[in-house]
């Protein structure tokens, strides 16, 4: 993102047109599960690795610096779709959910439950690029999709997401505040102000601005405060437009910068998504893999960039500096933010955006990191040739300044706190530190 996201009234009046006059799409009969024969499902597993081999260039980082078998998973999940009957299906999903779960997030690689399918084609999201919208609502993925919400084991599942949209849609207030309670805690002792965030993801128009709407009346409120601490212990991520609005108030007058570092595979699958990526963006610079090196990059893995293309360079902002509290004050204190192994996607955005910044200190553990959006979508989707459906990965081997993988090593704060203290408790000792 190079900009904060544009609130409600500054939606371009075409995006709203365009909205009006979506087609409905025709209905689809439901996968049949009988029809899907092992020869299918073997075709459709080498598909899966075969499309993240040729497309995802963190999964070598996994191989050659994460220290893992990737060979022995395939092998070993092979052999048990290979021994699944024909027409067994719900055995299919579950050895690609074992071996999804097999990957911990890394790269954001999985199959796409029922859940995650319907929280992104009717939990509100926006598309972010026309050629994404066309595939995940494609006759074949919606009908295997149609079939898999069907299913006992993710009833549960698509319950809380449809309980969750009623009350994005509602007007309850009680029922959106008890729900932004559970993640969010803010109060001030003396000159310090305490943010509690436990994760951006909340669901629905009305509630992300509910959510932002409190943040930055609570910014305001303590633009005077001397340390402002953001709490993202167990903060996994979620809606990026939670900080980047919310704490907008905190940034106004600065210029947020993430200086990024990528590699990248020209796949079949990557190409078509990017829908004309880095010819259509001229802020990106594509160099040589050759141009990497461990005397840049210290703890570098050249070969864990085996298959990649080349390497792309581009400094993503975060521009506050025309924006103005409605007060005309600036916030001139010190920002503290906690990190954790939790903070992932959109919260290991906010840490990168902040790292760096002579104004913000990072105390925590590392992150898990995750995230770094060089071009939309963030995340790549394919169908599998036979069911449809989606695997999903992330295209970019994101480096950290010291060569490290992003997706592997996460961001380490300025301070590690030591074993035995949390990072209030220390972040507390340093505030006291500069006070004396």
């Amino acid at each position: 993102k190079s900009a904060p996201a544009p609130k409600e009234d500054t939606a371009p009046e075409k995006q709203e047109e365009q909205q009006q006059e979506e087609i409905p799409l025709e209905p689809v009969e439901p996968f049949d599960p009988a029809s899907y024969t092992n020869a299918m499902m073997l075709e459709d597993y080498d598909f899966f690795w075969t499309t993240l081999e040729e497309n995802c260039a963190p999964l070598g980082a996994l191989r050659e610096a994460g220290g893992v078998d990737l060979d022995q998973w395939k092998e070993e999940c092979r052999q048990k779709v290979a021994a699944l009957p024909d027409g067994d299906a719900e055995g299919f999903i579950g050895v690609m959910g074992e071996l999804s779960r097999r990957f911990s997030g890394f790269a954001h690689i999985q199959v796409a439950k029922a859940e995650l399918y319907y929280r992104y084609v009717e939990g509100g999201s926006e598309w972010e690029s026309d050629t994404q919208k066309e595939l995940l609502l494609s006759d074949q993925v919606r009908a295997f999709y149609q079939w898999m919400g069907t299913l006992p084991q993710y009833q549960k599942d698509l319950q809380a997401l449809e309980q969750n949209n009623e009350v994005s849609k509602s007007e309850d207030e009680e029922a959106i505040s008890q729900a932004i309670s559970e993640k969010i805690n803010l109060y001030r002792q003396g000159d310090t102000a305490v943010a509690m965030v436990r994760g951006f993801d909340f669901y629905g128009e009305e509630s992300n601005n509910t959510v932002v709407e409190m943040l930055q009346e609570f910014c305001l409120e303590n633009l005077d405060a001397q340390d402002f601490i953001i709490d993202l212990s167990r903060n996994s991520g979620g809606n990026a437009y939670i900080w980047t609005e919310g704490f907008a108030p905190l940034f106004v007058g600065k210029n947020l910068t993430c200086p990024m570092v990528a590699a990248y595979k020209n796949g079949s699958v990557n190409v078509p998504m990017w829908d004309g990526w880095p010819e259509n963006d001229p802020e990106v610079e594509l160099q040589e893999l050759s141009s990497l090196s461990t005397e840049d990059y210290p703890k570098l893995n050249m070969d864990s960039l085996e298959g990649c293309d080349g390497v792309a360079v581009s400094t993503a902002t975060i521009d506050y500096t025309e924006e103005e509290n409605p007060n005309g004050e600036e916030f001139e204190g010190r920002l503290w933010i906690l990190t954790d192994g939790e903070n992932a996607s959109s919260a290991e955005m906010m840490v990168q955006y902040l790292k760096g910044e002579d104004f913000c200190t990072l105390i925590g553990r590392q992150t898990a990191g995750k995230s770094g959006i060089m071009t939309e979508p963030a995340n790549m989707y394919a169908p599998m040739p036979n069911c449809g459906m989606l695997v999903r990965f992330g295209a970019f081997y994101f480096l950290n300044e010291d060569g490290t993988c992003n997706d592997l090593e996460g961001t380490h704060p300025d301070i590690e706190i030591e074993s035995g203290e949390t990072a209030m408790q220390r972040c507390l000792k340093e505030i006291k530190k500069l006070q004396k």
